[in-house]
């Protein structure tokens, strides 16, 4: 026995000495803390509440602080390899700190307790499943606003955890999380589903060089409820199917984000909800360099409570649902405000640019169903919003009254969307603009907002109150204060036809600067066109 032992013994311990030296997994965060203080926005310095974000502190990995799942019983032919998953997980963090391996090979594995002072490494090659649908263990975990029970999230930590890294080696650290089966029994019969990752509470957590796919419900949630702060995302790459697809993945949001001080960038998303989502507690929150493909977009909401200072830049959207997309209703929100866009580039978007405050539902301005209501609290009051360098081509035409268009703007009554600024916009679209309940929006720079259909095929949209000063179309100048009560086109002070295709019911100024060109004319009507 000794002599078969042995060989083997020393085979482990070379196997783990090629790993050291062929493997980048560390627990040095150098370069990412560079990366925080060089990105950090010049336009938050001045603010005491901002915050670079801090990264993990964890000691050096050693052999010594290193733990491979294989040691403690983890099996490409087990069932469940979660109970060794998870006492390796405990081993890093009773050494005060350590390295977990998940080396290459396919590992099933039930919900995982991350802990703090611990970086989980996912090798090259090894691809961590969670357990099939019907077999994944059906424990309530904790019951949200609702009363309904979620199911246990795969890898979470519902206790504050600080300094933990989640890590791969590129596209082939892999965790699947299954959901196809998931997808389908949610269609019929709606209930929660898992996170693959969900880390509730605690500070300092690193996410980089890893793989995302087919998650039972969102893929990487950072936070819960403001109880967790300082995130990192970088180069992890997130798929499921989109909301469209045959076998839908409704919900399965990319990184979805309820904490402040939040750097994301390099990552390339496609899913069937939100590609990114701030949500409430949301702030300092900055996402660039990323590519988002299937998906709802660059997101905010609906849960906007204390909801603050985001910028969304160098973002890269192909076939999105939406590229930039704010919205809210008046039992969930608060204060929106300092949210910038810009350097971004769309092709067939849907929605380029689309704020409401009226999430899931779509009232026709004036009418019954939309009226002011009491103010509380929750009142939304989005504004201090900023569009810069933003190009978008390629959105199609559809009669929806609340999608295709290249800026829909859709505010309440008596909570106005205001000052919101347009520089250097330039989306061509199917229709015109929608704007109803706002103001103070301005257009400068050779913004050129544009209705690329035809003007016999175009249709002629109801025009309502408004005020316009600027230049229309870089020629000629106008200082309109429309006053069209009877729902009449507008011909006056010099202004021919229903150009202007707004119904912001405000008589505010809208204030276009030199040079630019803004196709307002006439777009699908309200009520729906043809």
């Amino acid at each position: 026995m000794l002599k078969t032992l042995l060989p083997q013994t020393i085979m482990a311990a070379l196997a783990m000495t090629m790993f050291y030296t062929s493997v980048h997994a560390d627990s040095d965060v150098t370069a990412e803390t560079l990366t925080a203080t060089s990105s950090f926005p010049s336009e938050w310095a001045s603010d005491a509440n901002a915050q670079v974000v801090a990264l993990p502190s964890i000691a050096a990995i050693t052999e010594s602080n290193t733990f491979s799942i294989t040691a403690y019983g983890a099996s490409e032919d087990a069932d469940d390899n979660a109970s060794y998953i998870q006492s390796a997980i405990d081993a890093a963090n009773s050494a005060g700190g350590g390295m977990v391996v998940v080396p290459a090979g396919t590992w099933l594995s039930g919900p995982l307790t991350m802990k703090s002072k611990v970086v989980f490494h996912i090798c090259a090659g090894a691809t961590l499943k969670l357990l099939p649908f019907g077999t994944y263990p059906s424990e309530n975990e904790y019951q949200d606003y609702r009363g309904s029970y979620k199911n246990l999230n795969f890898i979470k930590a519902s206790s504050a955890v600080n300094d933990v890294i989640i890590e791969g080696e590129g596209e082939t650290s892999v965790i699947d999380g299954q959901g196809a089966p998931w997808w389908a029994a949610h269609e019929s019969n709606k209930f929660d589903r898992p996170s693959l990752i969900r880390l509730q509470k605690g500070t300092r957590h690193l996410f980089r060089n890893f793989k995302m796919v087919n998650s039972p419900g969102t893929n990487l949630t950072l936070g819960q409820s403001g109880n967790a702060k300082h995130f990192t995302v970088h180069d992890v790459t997130i798929s499921a199917p989109s909301s469209s697809a045959s076998n839908p993945s409704h919900n399965t949001d990319g990184i979805p984000v309820w904490g402040p001080y939040v750097n994301i960038y390099n990552c390339n998303i496609s899913t069937g909800d939100d590609n990114v989502v701030f949500d409430s507690n949301s702030q300092y929150g900055h996402v660039w360099n990323c590519t988002f493909g299937d998906g709802h977009g660059a997101s905010m909401g609906s849960y906007t409570s204390n909801v603050h200072d985001l910028l969304w830049e160098d973002i890269t959207f192909k076939g999105t649902g939406a590229g930039f997309r704010l919205k809210s209703n008046y039992d969930r929100s608060g204060n929106v405000y300092n949210i910038t866009m810009q350097n971004c580039t769309m092709t067939g978007v849907q929605d380029p640019i689309y704020i409401t405050m009226w999430y899931d539902t779509h009232p026709t301005p004036g009418d019954a169903t939309c009226q002011a209501d009491t103010i509380t609290p929750y009142t939304m009051e989005f504004h201090d919003i900023k569009f810069k360098n933003i190009t978008s081509i390629g959105t199609a035409y559809n009669t929806s009254v609340k999608h295709y268009f290249p800026v829909f703007i859709l505010g309440r009554p008596n909570s106005k969307v205001h000052d919101v600024t347009f520089d250097n916009v330039q989306i061509s679209a199917a229709k015109g603009m929608f704007l109803a309940y706002c103001e103070g929006i301005t257009f400068k720079n050779s913004c050129n907002i544009k209705n690329s259909q035809s003007t016999a095929t175009r249709v002629q949209s109801t025009s309502y109150d408004y005020s316009f000063v600027g230049n229309i179309d870089g020629t000629a100048n106008a200082d309109y204060d429309g006053e069209d009560e009877e729902e009449e086109e507008i011909d006056d002070s010099g202004v021919t036809g229903t150009f202007f295709s707004m119904t912001d019911f405000t008589s505010e100024r809208i204030s276009v600067g030199a040079g630019a060109d803004l196709d307002l004319a006439s777009y699908a009507t309200i009520t729906g066109g043809s």
